[in-house]
């Protein structure tokens, strides 16, 4: 049998070098293929392993933390929890921190926004005039955000009175916070009491004329008429200054003139008011977490000791709380000082009352003097890095996160109505200081305001941290929910980025925009009794999250997500509690359509960067489903064009077949024999290929691992003999009748054929089996280059839609498509085959077309057609079961995988003809007489 074998392969070495040739190809393609996807799932292993962890493995939230659209699309908006406030006892955090498997369990309680005046300084001494005793300045503050595309005129100015006559301060009695203004002035040590009935209950300071006379300078502080600190009543204010005879000046200030202030120059404080995000924090947690201690700048760490309280001036005890404060606003604002001298004789200023001067200086015209600029960083670090920095508690503004309208790609935030919820009130803004002006702007969030303390609660700054430099692990990992991740966001498309001069978009001080700080104010979990109301539903439960990282978790691996998991299982069980597993999450860019403000800004479009939870799983998954299909699919095309191949042998010796059986052969030992070439070859080639793909691996940079490529000569030697089994039994039962030559046409009534196509499909028909081979093997192909190609568009937009998932697409793109062309090669090869023996077999019928009269080219016409017709077979189907097995390891069918299944059908029938050049080639040559002598 043996020798027989041996002597068909050299009788017939061309049908066995061709399948040689394809099975050669097809054991390559199978080895450097899944050399190839070996070597991608590799990287994306790696990738996904350097990148897949960020501060916290799993983070706890209330109960129903998740909005509508975090559930739908499994992201979380960035900087979530600065508008999550409380939901969480610290009995829970004490009970998830006890867990086995719990390294560390991190605690943040977000209080509010305080509301807080920063201040600037604006010297006016070179805009005074000297020739005047009394005159008065306007300072309008316009403020300005946005990169400038926000402008909004403060309504309330400041009025500036400058005399050269005595200004007189009313009596002060010490106590021990400082000294506490009394009724009466003191004149040469002559208790005087002057009519101050006009200035709403201050005990303003008052100007000595040079008649003797004393009049009171009433100030326009809303803090004691109640103005709405949201209208220009509310928000002007009258300074004084006293320009004494030496040159100096006295400025009495904003507040009551207890605490005057001397100089040589006329130096105005100009408060900013503004707003500063307070949490409270383990302080130790979150050195273990981020390392925040690390980040200390300026002073000293946060401990955990509890505030200090001390005796104030009223029945309510004093309590300091430790804070440790931003060293970086992360805030983008400015402000432009608009100064003009009022056209007036202010000489009629003194004695007039509040609500007069409330009425009539706003609507004196004004001689512009000049303007300056300042910016909110400036303010900021001049104010928090004074050793001195504190702050007076007394309420917090909560500001919940945006709403999102439902059904598009392009997330678009709904907007707040304001006129109905509205917590900026004089009923929460007690004593002194006014909202910012730009909390006017249009709202994305709601804000309400907490209760009152009941205990006089101040902050002391103990240091400052750069937010910079805590621990913010990968870039491709950074999980945007980290608590003090910067709030900025560039704009998507050209007309945004434009406007907003190719910088990113950053909040402002109003904590209704879009855009919300992270916190700049942090105490700790201690204070937290004295900074919440009792009766506030966030005294019972003030934690707003507890972030979690898991103990022997070291990267993707199957023991560390079961770690993580049963973790998060325990805490869910255990709490309650809404728990996410962070582990493996990448930001997400997202697009967001914020509305227009009402200062000037237009709508913009811009990108954020979400939470995807779990990317880096996703990641790993798919490129093992893809490995999975992609070796597969080399697979079908090898046993396609092996099962193609062996049965056109077959059909051809149909008579040699049965020859044998006439002396006597048995179907049994003919299989053997059609079995046995196939194995011989099958074996040969794939050992060649064992040894060739190793070494064609090393120069395309793929890893090819020697125990795969010895398993592939047992592989596809068993693969080709299973393909082949179908037409090794069909050989055994040919029997001795095969010696006949079968009929070039079967039974039936003849049909006329009127053109080449027609004549073409009529061809392609005749052996069904065969031509169904010939398609799937090109369908194969084509659908690999469909799959790949789609897989990949969706790692870079939507299955991943991450910075992890676009790093990971530039990785593998190119070895991927370069490997899977080999498997479209074999597809084509296999048509092409499927053409040459279709010709071999009618080559007497081509012989008698061409002595009727058939041109060449005719001819040529009819082959290419064949060829055309089973391409467009194979490409549809190829192009249709690539876009499935797309959409299957995706989960979904975007548009853009569908253009790709189109792309590559059409690319599949131009393949499909261009393989068909070969047989073109044979048909021109056929010898014309002696395949007529045949007939």
């Amino acid at each position: 049998m043996f020798a027989h074998i041996t002597q068909q392969l050299r009788r017939r070495s061309a049908r066995a070098v061709t399948l040689l040739a394809g099975v050669l190809v097809a054991s390559m393609g199978f080895i450097l293929l899944t050399g190839s996807v070996d070597t991608s799932r590799l990287r994306v292993q790696s990738t996904a392993d350097a990148n897949f962890r960020a501060a916290y493995d799993i983070l706890v939230r209330p109960v129903d933390a998740g909005n509508a659209l975090e559930v739908a699309s499994g992201e979380v908006g960035p900087n979530f929890l600065s508008g999550q406030f409380g939901g969480i006892t610290v009995e829970d955090w004490e009970r998830i921190a006890a867990l086995e498997g719990v390294e560390v369990a991190a605690p943040i309680a977000m209080l509010g926004y305080h509301r807080t005046d920063l201040s600037i300084e604006m010297d006016i001494t070179d805009l005074l005039d000297p020739a005047l005793d009394q005159q008065v300045l306007r300072l309008d503050r316009t403020w300005i955000a946005d990169h400038g595309l926000t402008q909004a005129l403060d309504p309330g100015p400041d009025f500036v009175y400058v005399t050269k006559n005595p200004v007189l301060e009313p009596r002060k009695v010490p106590f021990s916070d400082g000294v506490m203004l009394e009724d009466g002035y003191t004149v040469d040590s002559e208790l005087l009491h002057i009519d101050t009935s006009g200035c709403q209950g201050s005990r303003p300071a008052a100007e000595l004329l040079p008649s003797g006379e004393i009049l009171p300078l009433c100030r326009l502080d809303h803090a004691f008429h109640r103005a709405d600190p949201l209208t220009a009543e509310g928000r002007d204010r009258l300074i004084v200054v006293e320009w004494r005879e030496d040159g100096s000046f006295s400025t009495t200030g904003t507040g009551e003139v207890d605490y005057p202030e001397s100089g040589d120059r006329a130096v105005i404080d100009i408060p900013w008011p503004t707003t500063l995000l307070v949490a409270a924090i383990d302080p130790a947690s979150e050195t273990a977490l981020v390392k925040l201690d690390a980040a200390v700048v300026q002073g000293d760490y946060l401990t955990a000791d509890p505030p200090e309280k001390t005796d104030g001036h009223s029945a309510m005890d004093r309590v300091e709380m430790p804070m440790l404060v931003s060293s970086r606003p992360q805030t983008e604002e400015s402000v432009r000082i608009d100064i003009g001298r009022v056209a007036m004789d202010a000489a009629d200023l003194p004695g007039q009352s509040s609500a007069d001067m409330e009425q009539q200086l706003p609507q004196v015209p004004v001689e512009p003097l000049g303007s300056e600029i300042r910016d909110y960083a400036t303010a900021y670090t001049g104010v928090v890095e004074r050793d001195d920095f504190g702050v007076w508690f007394n309420r917090f503004q909560q500001a919940e996160p945006p709403l999102y309208r439902p059904g598009t790609d392009v997330l678009r935030p709904d907007t707040t109505d304001r006129s109905t919820r509205n917590s900026w009130t004089t009923d929460v803004i007690l004593e002194n200081g006014v909202p910012p002006w730009l909390t006017q702007d249009t709202g994305f969030r709601e804000v309400y305001g907490t209760s009152e303390l009941v205990v006089s609660a101040s902050g002391h700054a103990v240091g400052t941290f750069d937010p910079t430099a805590i621990s913010t692990f990968s870039g491709l990992s950074e999980v945007p929910l980290e608590s003090y991740r910067p709030a900025a966001a560039p704009g998507a498309d050209e007309r945004s980025r434009e406007l907003l001069g190719e910088r990113p978009w950053l909040p402002n001080s109003n904590p209704t925009g879009y855009l919300a700080t992270p916190p700049q104010l942090l105490t700790n979990l201690a204070s937290l009794d004295h900074l919440l109301h009792p009766a506030s539903p966030q005294a019972a439960a003030p934690l707003s999250a507890v972030r979690v990282r898991v103990a022997g978790v070291t990267g993707l691996d199957d023991a560390s997500q079961e770690r993580v998991r049963q973790v998060a299982e325990r805490i869910a069980t255990g709490t309650g509690l809404t728990v996410d597993i962070t582990v493996g999450s990448s930001p997400a860019p997202r697009e967001v359509e914020v509305a227009a403000g009402q200062f000037g800004r237009p709508a913009l479009l811009i990108e954020e960067h979400w939470t995807r939870k779990g990317a880096a799983v996703d990641l790993v998954r798919e490129a093992d489903r893809k490995s999975v299909l992609l070796s597969g699919l080399v697979l079908l095309v090898c046993a396609l064009f092996t099962g193609n191949l062996v049965a056109a042998s077959v059909r051809t010796r149909r008579a040699e077949l049965g020859t044998l059986a006439c002396l006597g052969w048995s179907g049994r030992r003919l299989a053997a024999l059609v079995l046995g070439e196939v194995a011989a070859v099958a074996a040969t080639a794939a050992v060649l290929a064992a040894v060739l793909a190793p070494l064609l691996a090393g120069l395309t940079g793929l890893t090819v691992w020697p125990a795969l490529a010895l398993l592939t000569v047992p592989l596809v030697t068993a693969l080709a003999l299973l393909a082949a089994l179908g037409p090794a039994l069909r050989a055994a039962r040919i029997g001795p009748a095969g010696v006949l030559r079968p009929p070039v046409l079967a039974g039936g009534r003849a049909r006329a054929r009127r053109s080449v196509v027609a004549l073409a499909a009529a061809q392609v028909t005749r052996v069904p089996v065969r031509a169904a081979l010939a398609v799937l093997s090109l369908a194969v192909g084509i659908a690999a280059v469909t799959f790949v190609t789609a897989v990949l568009w969706h790692f870079r937009g939507a299955a991943a839609g991450t910075l992890l998932g676009q790093a990971v697409t530039l990785e593998i793109r190119a070895v991927d498509l370069a490997a899977v062309m080999l498997t479209v090669l074999l597809g084509a090869f296999a048509l092409a085959d499927v053409l040459y023996v279709g010709l071999r077999e009618r080559d007497a019928e081509l012989a008698v077309l061409r002595a009727t009269g058939w041109s060449d080219r005719a001819l040529t016409r009819l082959v290419m057609a064949e060829g055309a017709l089973l391409g467009a077979a194979g490409a549809v189907l190829g192009a249709a079961a690539g876009a499935g097995l797309a959409a299957w390891v995706v989960g979904a069918l975007p548009a853009g995988v569908l253009g790709t299944a189109l792309g590559a059908a059409v690319g599949g029938v131009a393949l499909a003809v261009a393989a068909s050049l070969f047989p073109v080639r044979l048909v021109r040559g056929l010898p014309l007489a002696a395949l007529l002598s045949r007939q």
